[in-house]
């Protein structure tokens, strides 16, 4: 699925629509009920092939959540259907940036003691980021978020 074009669009975009009714997708209301001035948003998530859309109060796709490990009731997203790059390690990850000119913030931490150590890496491409997260050496999940204009 090409998860980076589906950010911006519409709930009710056909495109999103189709994914929502083909992967039998709930979309759930998530309202400010303590009154905190929490922005309201809709989620739409399929546990069971590992990826969660969160749209704004907007209605727009803003982030999407591939899960890459079981965690939180999801199963892991079958890798083969994913449009960015998958990066085995915290290392990878920030060389293939630095190879490719893009640009890319981190923990800054050097101390392999640190528990925040190598632990995430957001790349900016654009219209869109990518935030990596490891744990213990390991791809947990990548977020898909879309950039604020």
């Amino acid at each position: 699925m090409e998860f980076a074009k589906l950010l911006g669009k519409k709930l009710k975009d056909d495109v999103v629509m189709e994914i929502l009714e083909h992967y039998d997708m709930d979309v759930v209301y998530d309202f400010d009920r303590t009154h905190e001035g929490m922005e309201d948003v809709y989620w739409a998530a399929s546990q069971e092939n590992g990826f969660q859309f969160r749209f704004n109060e907007n209605q727009l796709l803003d982030v999407i959540f591939l899960y890459m490990v079981p965690r939180e009731g999801f199963t892991p997203i079958d890798k083969s259907e994913i449009d960015v790059p998958i990066y085995g390690s915290f290392l990878e990850a920030k060389s293939a940036f630095e190879n490719n000119g893009v640009k890319f913030t981190n923990y800054p931490s050097e101390d392999p003691n640190d528990e925040w150590f190598q632990r995430w890496i957001n790349g900016a491409h654009g219209t869109y980021t990518t935030h990596y997260e490891f744990k213990d050496k390991k791809l947990r999940m990548i977020t898909l978020g879309l950039v604020n204009e």
